[in-house]
């Protein structure tokens, strides 16, 4: 992800439109914890999850991401709020 986020193209779109957290996997929150569990190829860190406004899942991914892909996935996401 260190490669990834402050990419030009995936910066912008982070501050725009999502709020980052960082949060400690090893002594994670049952909430953590239960969104973790909704990505059942979740193997390895880090994890990115998207959630909504309440705290539902929307989608994630684990391991190292690649910028174009996850490019994609924040404007799909961007797309599909109301």
């Amino acid at each position: 992800m260190q490669g990834v986020v402050p990419h030009p193209e995936i910066a912008p779109l982070l501050r725009e439109h999502f709020v980052a957290l960082a949060v400690d996997a090893d002594e994670a929150e049952d909430e953590v914890v239960s969104l973790m569990m909704k990505m059942p190829d979740a193997q390895m860190l880090p994890f990115v999850i998207f959630t909504d406004p309440e705290g539902n899942f929307l989608t994630g991914s684990s391991g190292a991401v690649n910028p174009a892909a996850f490019k994609q996935t924040l404007e799909d996401l961007i797309a599909d709020r109301p």
